[in-house]
This record gives structure tokens, C-alpha cells and sequence, in this order.
């Protein structure tokens, strides 16, 4: 008995010292086996987090190429409304330039609501195309417009409006002037005086004058290369011209609509505060002098 004790108590140590060899080499498992674990989802999360990174770069890419190609589109092929005001000089109303292409009549037998012997018809027709009225125009499209702030002002509480009115109504009024003027025995008549009729002889040939003018800058400022063909017409011993051509143009109605949304109701009063010029802007200056 004594011996097998011996025996035991020596073989136990050894059995506990086999166990806790065990126990370690488990536990380094575990532990190996944990690493690896961390360790791939480490590398998972990097490949992740790579991934998320490339597609976000690959999508910046696309978009920066995409805004690119769509700025390169835009060069080439810019809106009416950039061509507009890259052959324009500025105007507020720029942003109501719509084209359309027209073909022109130009038949001399050809017939339209403008045309022919004065009647009240006639004369209605184009009172709806001249008679447009001012329009008001901010202080900042003043600025744009090289116009000074000394021009007739309209005294509102919040903001700086002036007068103004678009070119191609005064245009228009210039050629229904002279086209009243080619008849004068009608428009001398009191019941069919227009108002510039009132006006003295002297004056009425200045403004006359100043319209023959201002269309003749106005043509020759637009220089149309649109192409004059000719024809062979029976009776006619030379080639007869058709100016029936066609022309891209503005749109007039969005022109009118522009003019109607800026219409100005307000009466303009002058008061102290207003400059007075000593003469109109630019009298007696020659093309190069500079005025106001």
C-alpha cells in the first residue's frame, strides 16, 4: 500500500504537469486561432474600406468627366441666349431673345397688315407694333448699359429704377415716321395728325432726318449677308431680284411680352435732386468724342 502510494503521489504530479501542457497548448490554439480571425476580419474591413475608396474615386472620375463633356457641349453648342449675348451688346432683356427662322416677303404686289394706303386699319396695325411704352431698368443694368446715373430716375422707396425703353421699338417708330411721312396729304388732315405732326416744319424734318439716320447706323451695324437670287420674268429684260429670303430672327412677341412684364406705370417726376444736362447727350460730338 505504501508503495502504490509512493507510486501515486509520484505518477500525479506528472499526469497534472501532462494536463496543464494540454491546457497551455489549447490555449495558444485558441489564442493562434483568434488572431487569425482578427486578423482576417482586419484584412476584410482593408479590402472594404479599399473597395469604398476606388469606388468613390472611380465615381469623382465619372462625374468630373461627365461635367467636362457637358462644359465641352456647351462650348460647342452654346444656348440662342449665350449667342445672343456673345453678338449683343448688354441688355437686361437678353433674357427674352427667342430666334425663329422667317422667311421674308418681299414681293412688291405682296400684302400685309403693314403695307399699302394709309386707312385707320393701317394705321391701328401699327400703333400695336410702336406703341410699346418706357419700361423700367435697375441701377445695376444701368451700370452694365455704360450709362451714368444722372439719367431720368424713378423715385421708388426701396430700390434705384430708371427709364428706358428697347431699341427695336423706337426702330420701328422711326420707320412708321417716314412712312407717314411719304404721305402727307392724309397725315396732314387734323382727324389723322399723329402727334410729331404737331411739331414745326424745321422740327419734324430734324426728326426725320435723325430717323434716316438711326436706321441707316442700325442696317448697316446689322450687315444681313443673307444672299439676293435673281430670276428670269417675262417682261423683264434683266434678271429679277427675289427678296423673298430666308432670315433667322428674333422673335418680336417674347420682345413685346419683356416690355409689358417691365412696363413702367409710374409717372416720372423730376425734382431738385435730378441733374439737367445743358444740351441732349451727345450734340455736336463727333463719333469719336465722348459723352455721356
Amino acid at each position: 500500500m505504501d508503495a502504490r502510494n509512493v507510486i501515486y503521489k509520484v505518477i500525479k504530479p506528472r499526469s497534472s504537469l501532462a494536463s496543464s501542457s494540454s491546457t497551455a497548448c489549447e490555449d495558444s490554439e485558441n489564442l493562434l486561432e483568434r488572431k487569425q480571425v482578427l486578423r482576417w476580419r482586419h484584412g476584410w474591413w482593408e479590402l472594404r474600406r479599399s473597395y469604398y475608396i476606388w469606388a468613390a474615386q472611380i465615381i469623382f472620375l465619372l462625374l468630373s468627366l461627365s461635367f467636362f463633356i457637358v462644359g465641352l457641349q456647351q462650348q460647342r453648342y452654346p444656348t440662342e441666349q449665350q449667342c445672343a449675348a456673345q453678338l449683343s451688346a448688354y441688355s437686361p432683356a437678353l433674357e427674352a431673345v427667342e430666334y425663329e427662322m422667317v422667311r421674308f416677303q418681299g414681293a412688291l404686289l405682296d400684302k400685309n397688315p403693314y403695307k399699302g394706303e394709309p386707312s385707320p386699319e393701317l394705321d391701328a396695325a401699327w400703333d400695336e407694333i410702336v406703341n410699346m411704352g418706357q419700361i423700367k431698368v435697375h441701377s445695376g443694368d444701368l451700370r452694365h448699359l455704360k450709362k451714368p446715373l444722372t439719367q431720368a430716375k424713378l423715385r421708388t422707396a426701396d430700390e434705384e429704377w430708371y427709364t428706358g425703353g428697347l431699341e427695336v421699338f423706337h426702330q420701328l417708330h422711326c420707320v412708321n415716321l417716314i412712312r407717314q411721312y411719304t404721305y402727307l396729304d392724309y397725315y396732314y388732315r387734323p382727324e389723322n395728325r399723329p402727334p410729331s405732326f404737331t411739331d414745326s416744319n424745321h422740327t419734324l424734318r430734324l426728326h426725320i432726318d435723325h430717323c434716316i439716320d438711326m436706321l441707316r447706323q442700325v442696317v448697316q451695324c446689322q450687315g444681313d449677308v443673307g444672299i439676293v437670287t435673281s430670276s428670269w420674268v417675262a417682261g423683264f429684260p434683266d434678271p429679277y431680284p427675289d427678296f423673298n429670303s430666308w432670315h433667322k430672327c428674333r422673335k418680336f412677341q417674347p420682345l413685346n411680352d419683356y416690355t409689358q412684364r417691365h412696363l413702367l406705370t409710374e409717372k416720372v417726376m423730376k425734382t431738385s435732386e435730378d441733374l439737367t444736362l445743358p444740351r441732349p447727350p451727345c450734340e455736336n460730338a463727333g463719333p469719336k468724342d465722348i459723352c455721356p
